[in-house]
């Protein structure tokens, strides 16, 4: 009767702040909606790049067909059905309307054949040797500076790769079209009439030069502890990484609940009755962890029911409901706790107002919520560790992306009621040093 009395305060306390508890349960799910379709959104589509030809030549087809061939570039050679001038895709890509231009010169194919043959003349006959006259224009590439360097790098690969593949086919052809005469020319007169004078076609002899066609093929699989393979979307790696974050929250309220009791002068009248503190502190834990599975049950519908609505994949959360539910006890465990001490030693709810966020946020970024932890400096790396959110995220990847089992949670179930062991051990020693 006592742990039901407990509890039955600290939920009459809590629906005292409706406010409070609508935004504890709706900005969690708003988050991960959110942050789910952005990184989606990110991964899988294509860049739109403006594509200007004014060479009209080999080169510009075969770069236009390389380009448009990929998934990660979408070419843009017309708005509003007109051609568009190498001014105008400056232009656009200033205003910010486009990340990134291609203009090809005009001229290119044929200075750039040209230069190709006398570069080969030059390899194979030196005694022919003879300066390249042509400069070859060059390709002007713009891109927005908003732009982030990695994904500029990525799609400046793809631009590189579709050059290399038209100098590779250039000098390739010239070669092969010159290969007959340098084999006669050290051959004696009686030998030159058994070898074909016709220039060699290399497009013939080495057609993988000018198709797509991959001589060494690229598999790329998921591996796991028990050989299932699932794909980490975003949906699988979010929603469970922001539920955590969310769960964390919870030890704003409940630390100022402690507060808020110390300063009406509840807590010294609840030390009078005949009631321990440890009943105190599971009434508080169970009241607000009945908080947590409720926030958490949002956020789930939420990633299974709304996010396929917003076109993004439905969550799923996994074939071992009951490794989920004990590493989900344990983040709650972890959180309850912290949320414990800070009442403890908070002295005012301005106190927990800021460091309690702040604390929650950092715990994220090093904890791998924000930022993944192979991303991070080298110098904070180590520190995840320190993080819960850490060992909660890492748990509930085993679970749903690795499908591992309960050997692989146990260290991080392990360290998250540890760290729920030893914050409710310092506010129990807090508390007793206060009074």
């Amino acid at each position: 009767m006592k742990l039901y009395a407990s509890i039955s305060k600290e939920f009459l306390l809590l629906l005292r702040d409706r406010a409070g508890m609508v935004l504890l349960f709706i900005m969690p799910a708003f988050l991960v909606i959110v942050i789910t379709l952005i990184q989606d959104k990110v991964t899988t589509t294509t860049v739109e790049v403006v594509f200007v030809d004014n060479d009209r030549g080999r080169i510009g087809n075969e770069v236009h067909r390389f380009l448009a061939e990929t998934d990660v570039i979408q070419l843009v050679s017309q708005l509003k059905g007109e051609e568009l001038s190498a001014e105008k895709a400056r232009r656009l890509v200033a205003a910010g309307r486009y990340q990134f231009a291609l203009v090809l010169p005009a001229g290119l194919s044929e200075m750039a054949t040209d230069t190709a043959h006398q570069s080969v003349v030059n390899q194979l006959f030196p005694q022919k040797k003879s300066p390249v006259s042509e400069v070859i224009p060059e390709i002007q590439v713009w891109f927005d500076p908003a732009v982030h360097g990695s994904f500029r790098s990525a799609v400046s690969s793809v631009l590189g790769q579709a050059i290399q593949r038209v100098q590779a086919q250039l000098l390739v052809e010239h070669i092969f079209s010159m290969l007959p005469e340098k084999l006669t020319e050290t051959m004696p007169p009686m030998m030159k009439s058994y070898v074909p004078q016709e220039s060699l076609q290399a497009r013939e002899l080495l057609p993988q030069l000018f198709q797509d066609m991959h001589l060494i093929p690229v598999v790329e699989q998921f591996t796991t502890e028990m050989n299932f393979i699932r794909q980490p979307t975003a949906v699988q790696q979010n929603v469970p990484a922001w539920a955590i974050f969310g769960i964390f929250f919870i030890s704003v309220p409940l630390a100022g609940s402690f507060i808020h009791e110390r300063q009406t002068g509840t807590l010294s009248r609840l030390k009078i009755l005949p009631v321990s503190y440890w009943t105190i502190m599971a009434g508080k834990l169970l009241a607000y962890a009945s908080i947590c599975v409720v926030q958490v049950a949002v956020i789930l519908i939420a990633g299974m029911y709304v996010l396929p609505l917003l076109g993004v994949p439905a969550f799923s959360p996994g074939d071992t409901p009951f490794l989920a539910i004990v590493l989900l006890v344990s983040v709650i465990a972890a959180a309850c706790g912290y949320g414990i001490l800070l009442g403890t030693l908070g002295r005012t709810y301005e106190q927990i107002a800021v460091f309690a966020p702040v604390s929650i946020v950092i715990g994220a970024a090093i904890g791998g919520i924000m930022v993944p932890v192979y991303a991070l400096p080298e110098l904070l790396r180590p520190l995840c560790y320190l993080s819960p959110l850490f060992w909660g995220q890492s748990g509930f990847y085993d679970i749903l992306l690795r499908q591992s089992g309960w050997s692989a949670i146990l260290p991080e179930v392990t360290a998250l009621l540890g760290f729920c062991a030893v914050t409710s051990l310092g506010s129990f020693i807090s508390s007793r040093y206060r009074a």
